[in-house]
C-alpha cells in the first residue's frame, strides 16, 4: 500500500528562526547638519550682517556703513504615529509561542525587536522628509512637513545656480564635471569654510565614486580611506561629497556649509523617546510616537542648488 499524504499540507518550521526585522537604510541629515531644539511652533534664526565704507584717515567724523539684524523663520510641524495591537491575534499563529502563558496578555512578545524595528524605520523617514517633504505635492509620509528640496524652490532667486552646464541628465560621463561646477559655483565669502558639504542621494554618489575610480586617477582615496561610509573628499577641493537617504530618486544636490542648514525640532530625542504601552480600557498594546521637525537655510545666498534642466 501506498502513503496518501494528499490531505496534509507541506510543513513548514515557523519556530525554527528567530524574529528578525527588515533592513532600512538609515538617515543621517541630522547628524551633520544644525539643529535647534526647543521650538514648540517656529523660532526666528537670529542674523548679523555689516556693511563696511572705509574713509581716508583725516580728521572729522563722517558717518558711514551699516549692521542690519535680520531674521528668518524656522517653523515646525507637529508629527505623530499612532498604533495599536491586539495581542488576541497572535494567539492564532506561531506567535503564541513567544507568549506567556494565561490570557491576560499585556506585553508584546518580541517588544525589544519591535522597538528596534519602529526606531530605524522613524529614523528613515526623519531624513525623506527633511529633503522630499512637501506639503502641497507630496503623498503620504512626506506630506506632512515642508524639506530642503521644496524650500530651495521657494527661494530660487536667492539662491546660487548649481547646473552651469545646463544638463538634462547625471551619468557617468558627466558627473565629475557637474561636481566639480557646483564647488566652481561656491560664493567667495564661503570657499574656505571647513564643513563645506555637497548632499546627494546614494545612487548619485555611488556613481560619482565609480566615475572618480575609472578616471584613473592615481591620488584617488575614496570613501574607504577617508573614515566614512559614503563621504569623501571631492578631490583637490574642501568640500566633502556625502550620501543622504533623503535624496535618493530625486537627481538633486544641495551645497553648502553643513551650519547653515538648519533642523529645528522641539525635544532633540523626542522622536526616540517614543511609547509602548497597555491599554486595560481598549485591551490593546498602543505604540505612540510624537516630535516636531522643520528646516530652514540661514543665508540662501550660501546655497548652491543643482537642478536637472
Amino acid at each position: 500500500m501506498s502513503l496518501n499524504v494528499a490531505a496534509l499540507t507541506t510543513y513548514t518550521d515557523e519556530l525554527k528562526m528567530e524574529l528578525i526585522k527588515k533592513s532600512v537604510l538609515q538617515g543621517r541629515t541630522t547628524q551633520l547638519i544644525s539643529v535647534q531644539p526647543d521650538i514648540k511652533s517656529a523660532a526666528s534664526i537670529n542674523i548679523i550682517d555689516s556693511t563696511l565704507s572705509l574713509q581716508a584717515g583725516a580728521c572729522g567724523w563722517n558717518e558711514a556703513g551699516t549692521t542690519a539684524l535680520t531674521q528668518r523663520d524656522l517653523s515646525v510641524c507637529p508629527i505623530k504615529i499612532n498604533e495599536s495591537i491586539c495581542l488576541d491575534t497572535l494567539e492564532s499563529y506561531y506567535t503564541q509561542k513567544m507568549m506567556q502563558p494565561g490570557s491576560y496578555n499585556e506585553e508584546i512578545p518580541f517588544e525589544q525587536m519591535f522597538s528596534e524595528e519602529k526606531a530605524g524605520k522613524i529614523n528613515a523617514v526623519i531624513d525623506d522628509i527633511i529633503w522630499k517633504g512637501d506639503t502641497v505635492s507630496g503623498t503620504g509620509n512626506l506630506a506632512l512637513c515642508d524639506g530642503f528640496l521644496v524650500l530651495a524652490n521657494s527661494l530660487s532667486g536667492d539662491t546660487v545656480a548649481g547646473n552651469t552646464s545646463p544638463a538634462t541628465s547625471i551619468t557617468a560621463a558627466n558627473i565629475i564635471d557637474l561636481i566639480d561646477d557646483m564647488v566652481a559655483a561656491i560664493p567667495s565669502d564661503i570657499i574656505d569654510a571647513d564643513d563645506l558639504h555637497v548632499f546627494m542621494g546614494y545612487e548619485v554618489y555611488r556613481l560619482y565614486a565609480k566615475a572618480l575610480r575609472d578616471a584613473n586617477l592615481f591620488h584617488y582615496t575614496g570613501a574607504e580611506d577617508q573614515g566614512e561610509d559614503f563621504s569623501q573628499m571631492v578631490p583637490g577641493t574642501n568640500v566633502r561629497a556625502i550620501a543622504v537617504r533623503g535624496l535618493n530618486g530625486t537627481n538633486r544636490m544641495i551645497l553648502s556649509r553643513a551650519a547653515n542648514l538648519y533642523f529645528g525640532t522641539d525635544l532633540l530625542n523626542d522622536s526616540e523617546e517614543f511609547r509602548i504601552f497597555y491599554s486595560e480600557d481598549n485591551d490593546e498594546v498602543r505604540f505612540r510616537a510624537k516630535w516636531k521637525m522643520g528646516v530652514q537655510f540661514a543665508f540662501p545666498e550660501f546655497v548652491v542648488d543643482f537642478i536637472l534642466s
